[in-house]
């Protein structure tokens, strides 16, 4: 059994940073080139090289995304990434559309193709395809459910030695088809000559995300007979449709997210994909915190290091995840239907128990981030730190150090102290405030998180 590369997400050198201390073994990220993150800090200029310098140092991998599926005035900027990418010495570039891969390997003969997701591959044959064509790997179509991908796998063995596999295995899901959506653009409208928000230039709203009223119920009701649905619109406007109550009106909806998907997480899979052959787990989230990276970025390498060591620990790193999750997690198709048998993970307990987290259950995002020494040591060690989130110098329950490796000691208030910059006591703070923490705790390091 190998291993899968862990790829996380850089939106940013400080998301960029904190991948690298907690356990990426490559990095994706965007450049000066079109890519579907087109709201992310990136590293244009000279700021490939310098995350590139950062990666290998770290011995981790940089892969630049080239992904968009860009218009006709957009090559220009596509040539401008693939030069960038060349001279910053990255290990690979992440490609959707064919024209793009077609310059890449005119202008950036030297980089490794890997084929996004955005391309939409679930078959042998399109494998093959983008083999001959040079890439290197490819990461199968969110669309494809663990059927599909071990039979992928199998193929990619008997017919395709050597060619790597990559699957989405945590983070946001898209409603369309990889991410092919008009949605945004028809809500948000474009002007004379202007691509919109669109999916496939990195720009959509995420129409998906908004919350909406239902004004109508749809009856579905089958027919006699027939295989066919009649479908019955009933409009609920007065209030004396068929809808249930609520404490807004009788007969409407609230206003909910009715067409936004859970996210997915394959934490309980990991092994299974290990087993059949998978080379790389890719992570969601660039345009994601860092305190929310640090949380997701352990756990999965807590989860692989523990595949590795022959002692699976999936339960641990759910855990962990649970407080990073914005939305219900799930398995997605991997495990939604609880009539398909996945070889290999017959009877396992998490296909039930990662969509059964419970929602109100405690979850803590980190309060801070540690940025380096303080030169405030009169008190003994201290760090400059950079609040997340919102704290109170009165909690009780004091402070948890996210260290690698899923290890979380905690200190008791009698263990530390927070003060201002100008050394006045921290009697409330919020995000982006600046302090200084007192602690002797041997953990401590630069860019480590506390919560």
């Amino acid at each position: 059994m190998r291993i899968p590369e862990l790829l996380l997400p850089a939106g940013d050198m400080e998301s960029l940073a904190t991948a690298l201390l907690y356990g990426a073994d490559a990095v994706y990220l965007g450049a000066d080139g079109p890519n579907l993150r087109a709201r992310a800090a990136g590293f244009g200029g000279a700021g490939l090289a310098q995350a590139v310098a950062a990666a290998h140092q770290a011995k981790a991998h940089v892969y630049v995304c080239v992904n968009a599926t860009p218009r006709q005035q957009d090559l220009a900027l596509v040539r401008q990434g693939l030069d960038q990418a060349v001279e910053a010495g990255a290990d690979g570039l992440i490609i959707a559309d064919p024209g793009v891969a077609r310059l890449a390997a005119r202008h950036a003969p030297s980089l490794p193709i890997h084929v996004s997701t955005q391309a939409n591959t679930r078959n042998a044959e399109a494998l093959a395809f983008w083999r001959d064509f040079g890439a290197v790997r490819a990461n199968l179509a969110r669309e494809c459910a663990a059927r599909e991908v071990m039979e992928l796998c199998a193929a990619r063995d008997r017919d395709l030695p050597g060619f790597e596999l990559e699957v989405f295995a945590h983070g946001a899901q898209c409603m369309a088809f990889s991410g092919r959506c008009q949605l945004s653009v028809h809500m948000t409208g474009r002007g004379v000559n202007q691509a919109g928000r669109t999916a496939s230039m990195g720009s959509c709203a995420h129409p998906c995300r908004y919350e909406y009223r239902l004004r109508s119920v749809l009856e579905e009701r089958k027919r006699e007979g027939s295989d066919a649905w009649e479908v019955l619109e009933h409009w609920t406007s007065d209030g004396s449709g068929p809808g249930p109550d609520t404490s807004d009106a009788p007969g409407q909806e609230p206003w909910t997210q009715y067409l936004a998907p859970q996210d997915l997480c394959l934490i309980w899979q990991a092994r299974w994909l290990a087993r059949i052959g998978v080379d790389c787990l890719k992570i969601e989230g660039r345009t994601r915190s860092s305190a929310y990276l640090a949380v997701v970025g352990d756990a999965w390498r807590f989860a692989l290091d523990s595949i590795r060591a022959g002692s699976f620990q999936p339960r641990a790193a759910l855990n962990e995840l649970r407080h990073a999750a914005t939305r219900p997690l799930t398995a997605g198709l991997f495990g939604a239907d609880p009539r398909r048998q996945i070889p290999g993970l017959k009877n396992n307990p998490g296909l039930k128990n990662i969509t059964s987290l419970d929602p109100a259950s405690a979850r803590s995002l980190p309060l801070a981030r540690v940025l380096g020494p303080s030169e405030n040591i009169a008190s003994g060690p201290a760090w400059e730190v950079e609040l997340k989130g919102t704290f109170d110098p009165a909690r009780p329950q004091g402070l948890t150090l996210l260290l690698p490796g899923l290890r979380r000691p905690v200190l008791a208030p009698q263990d530390y102290r927070l003060e201002r910059p100008d050394g006045l006591p921290l009697t409330a703070g919020h995000p982006g405030l600046r302090a200084v923490l007192f602690c002797a705790h041997p953990g401590l390091a630069p860019g480590i998180f506390l919560r």
